[in-house]
């Protein structure tokens, strides 16, 4: 059987497919794996921690693992957060279907996200996690907190503080960990310094400064007369030097689903659930 993707083809054996969907449906015998790291095809309860009683139980194991290797208490509420926006610890129907078949595609080298924060192998590698590790809760979080603090510092040096953003309010309260949120969801590219421009509406990278730039949006209805509307559709401004302090973008993204995802929305589902975790 092959799998073909652009850069390679990889060739499967029938045994060697059987043994991927093994690793799928077999449970992880890893610590802090969601079903508690047992060897048993019985999934067996993990057992509740009382200090630990606002993380959803099957990762309470690992945040408390993580807790005593020193990691920060801040980064791991809100890897929780993340976690909880892209697949509900594991609980979303969505990711219950995906899941199984994304993990297939990476391990044939696909380019996809895996696991319970959606992150891909790639990334995860830079780290040292691998592929199966990002199907655990303890992995999951460790790619999460590695990117999160890495988008921190990257928000730091382009001048974000801790100060709440300024341009939106129902953040996390802190400028450089909102920008580094939405850079986990959009790419760390979108963490830098951004300026006014001739249009108070608009807000461009300061590496545009003293350009002048015509956007054009694109209508999606009335296309009888569709001229008329892509012209009005047309804005031209200048973007300036004027550096707007701790500034979050809105960034929009439409998923194959259909569902659209704004960057702003998307720091504001994760702020709303790191706000929950209060008892660590």
């Amino acid at each position: 059987m092959l799998y073909h993707n652009m850069k390679k083809v990889v060739k499967l054996k029938e045994s060697d497919l059987v043994d991927i969907i093994k690793r799928v449906l077999d449970e992880q015998s890893v610590a802090g794996a969601p079903n508690g790291g047992t060897i048993s095809k019985t999934i067996a309860s993990p057992k509740p921690i009382s200090s630990l009683s606002c993380v959803p139980l099957a990762f309470q194991s690992a945040i408390s693992e993580l807790i005593k290797q020193n990691y920060n208490k801040l980064f791991l509420k809100i890897a929780l957060g993340i976690i909880g926006r892209e697949s509900d610890f594991g609980e979303s129907n969505r990711y219950k279907l995906t899941a199984p078949l994304k993990y297939l595609w990476a391990l044939v080298g696909g380019g996809t996200s895996v696991g319970y924060g959606q992150v891909k192998p790639e990334t995860a590698k830079e780290y040292g996690i691998s592929v199966d590790d990002l199907t655990t809760a303890i992995g999951s979080l460790k790619a999460i907190y590695n990117v999160l603090t890495s988008n921190y510092q990257k928000a730091l040096k382009s001048g974000y503080t801790s100060e709440p953003s300024s341009n939106y309010s129902e953040g996390t309260g802190n400028a450089a960990l909102d920008i580094s949120i939405a850079g986990y969801n959009l790419g760390v590219s979108k963490i830098r310094k951004y300026c006014k421009t001739s249009d108070p509406n608009i807000k461009k990278s300061c590496g545009l400064s003293g350009k002048t730039i015509t956007e054009q949006v694109i209508p999606t209805y009335g296309l009888q007369n569709r001229k008329p509307l892509l012209d009005a559709g047309k804005k031209t401004f200048t973007v300036t030097n004027e550096i707007v302090p701790n500034y979050l973008p809105n960034f929009k993204t439409k998923r194959l689903d259909g569902v659209s995802i704004t960057s702003q929305g998307y720091v504001k589902e994760v702020a709303s659930r790191y706000k929950k975790y209060t008892c660590f």
